[in-house]
């Protein structure tokens, strides 16, 4: 079983500074996933709707607990920033930052080995560069398990050690990562076929104040697609408070949680 290497990053089509998109998902699939891949990992991407920029508990669980990581820091995205912060107070090594160039970094983060990757005009990998530059993040990540500190927290503060997580721990987060994938995707065949086959998948979540929030986030996303917009009001009663209670930019989408009254049909 290959190593999982968590990856911080946007989501989406974003637009720089200078106004042109770039497109992080084509990054995503063929640049950065690749590259973990060569490097005999198993690449770890938060899903972009469930989440919907909540920093839960499974979030912290794949920034601490995922023996690897990449971290994308083309356009200063905030929420990238401070996963970065979260990484590097944890784990003294095997955290790869990577940049579009074109693009700056902060002036506390200048002096991280980073690698620079190209983009053609569409905002997607160049593909003459392509190559070299997966060749470059898989090659940092093998050097990673040799034990070189890449975190500035470790490397300038003398006296630190490492916080040594039980192997039972990791083992049961891989557990936890392989079942959630398990369930979105049987959420997202519910989608197709109706509201009524979402039901059935919600039996079997309850208690849903237990479940991980990207999943039950993805339960109620899926009501919303197939407009169950009752569903959708009943669910939030089911969430634990501090879930329900979030505004992120998946719920911030739904009125429903500061409306608790089903939203008109757009």
């Amino acid at each position: 079983m290959q190593p999982l290497c968590f990856i911080l990053m946007p989501f989406g089509r974003k637009p720089s500074p200078a106004g042109a998109m770039i497109d992080f998902d084509r990054i995503y699939a063929e640049l950065i996933a690749p590259a973990v891949q060569n490097a005999d990992l198993e690449p770890l991407r938060a899903d972009a709707e469930t989440t919907g920029g909540i920093i839960h508990k499974p979030m912290f669980e794949r920034l601490i607990l995922c023996p690897y990581a990449v971290a994308d820091l083309t356009l200063a995205n905030a929420n990238v920033f401070y996963e970065l912060d979260v990484r590097h107070a944890f784990r003294p090594w095997s955290t790869v930052p990577i940049i579009a160039e074109d693009n700056w970094l902060p002036f506390d983060v200048q002096m991280l080995r980073t690698v620079h990757y190209k983009l053609n005009a569409d905002g997607v990998p160049d593909p003459a560069n392509l190559a070299q530059t997966r060749k470059s993040i898989a090659d940092l990540l093998i050097a990673a398990r040799g034990g070189a500190k890449d975190s500035p927290v470790f490397q300038l503060v003398d006296g630190l050690n490492e916080q040594i997580i039980p192997h039972e721990k990791t083992d049961v987060f891989r557990n936890q990562v392989a079942y959630s994938g398990k369930l979105k995707s049987k959420l997202a065949a519910a989608r197709k076929q109706g509201a009524d086959a979402v039901r059935e998948v919600e039996k079997e979540l309850e208690p849903i104040h237990d479940q991980e929030s990207g999943v039950v986030i993805d339960l109620f996303l899926s009501y919303r697609a197939r407009s169950a917009w009752q569903d959708m009001v009943a669910l939030v009663q089911k969430m634990s408070p501090p879930l329900a209670e979030t505004p992120g930019e998946a719920m911030a989408r739904a009125p429903v949680l500061v409306t608790k009254t089903p939203p008109l049909p757009p």
